[in-house]
């Protein structure tokens, strides 16, 4: 849950800067060049540096996170990037450089580095940068309160009517939620999709496993699992296709 971020940032430095004796750092390295496997878990949200663009941050303890933002000037999702397999040093900050910056209806997926200054939770600093040298994402957040509740499949529960996006385009998509977990999901385009809900352990937030049909769906035929948050009555979802060469992120309300 979010009330946990702030405590694990602090837990995750201080396991960072100890030793197993006791304390002593016997290396004589700098404790904050020690890398700690227990990045902050939690929702944050803010915006892009120098404009009123909103940022939700979505860090998962596995070294997962979502940067969903938003267009300029509008409150629809504009992209999401998602990195993986990122690790957090002991002064607070989070990397990882396996993370991708999908841009609705701009293909190609840009290669990225995701980092993240934790030092001064609870706000956090953080920025997505193309590797190739592609304009990139500079954003500041902090703690979402709003979302200080356990997930739960009956709080997602509903029907859920909005977009469905891709770094292809935009089509209109509808979601339903069953209160067992159970979703499924249509777009104007005809295409079908169905799977699961389900809480993520430790973090407000939730797993979701989706199949699609075959095109016009936007990852025809795949399986593709990712994440979700749901704020108040908005569901964001961001689901990697399996060689990350796309995604398929829906921004809908209830």
């Amino acid at each position: 849950m979010t009330r946990n971020a702030i405590p694990l940032v602090v837990c995750a430095v201080a396991l960072a800067a100890c030793s197993t004796h006791g304390g002593n750092n016997d290396s004589g390295a700098s404790p904050a060049a020690v890398s700690s496997t227990l990045p902050p878990g939690g929702v944050y949200k803010g915006t892009l540096k120098g404009s009123s663009t909103e940022a939700t941050l979505l860090m998962l303890f596995d070294g997962t996170a979502y940067l969903f933002y938003g267009s300029a000037g509008g409150p629809r999702l504009a992209g999401v990037a998602v990195a993986t397999g990122g690790t957090q040093t002991g002064n607070g900050r989070f990397v990882s450089n396996s993370a991708f910056d999908y841009r609705v209806g701009r293909p190609p997926a840009m290669p990225a580095v995701f980092s993240a200054d934790f030092s001064h939770a609870p706000a956090v600093d953080g920025a997505v940068t193309g590797k190739d040298g592609g304009a990139g994402l500079a954003f500041t957040a902090s703690v979402l309160p709003m979302l200080d509740v356990a997930p739960s499949r009956a709080n997602a529960g509903g029907l859920y009517s909005g977009r469905g996006m891709s770094v292809d385009g935009t089509t209109q998509t509808r979601i339903t939620v069953a209160g067992d977990g159970y979703l499924a999901g249509t777009t104007n385009l005809g295409c079908i999709f169905k799977g699961t809900v389900a809480p993520h352990e430790g973090a407000n937030a939730y797993d979701i496993s989706v199949t699609f049909g075959p095109a016009p769906c936007p990852l025809p035929d795949a399986t593709v699992t990712g994440n979700a948050v749901l704020d108040s009555a908005r569901l964001m979802i961001a689901l990697p296709a399996p060689d990350r060469a796309n995604v398929f992120l829906f921004d809908g309300r209830k």
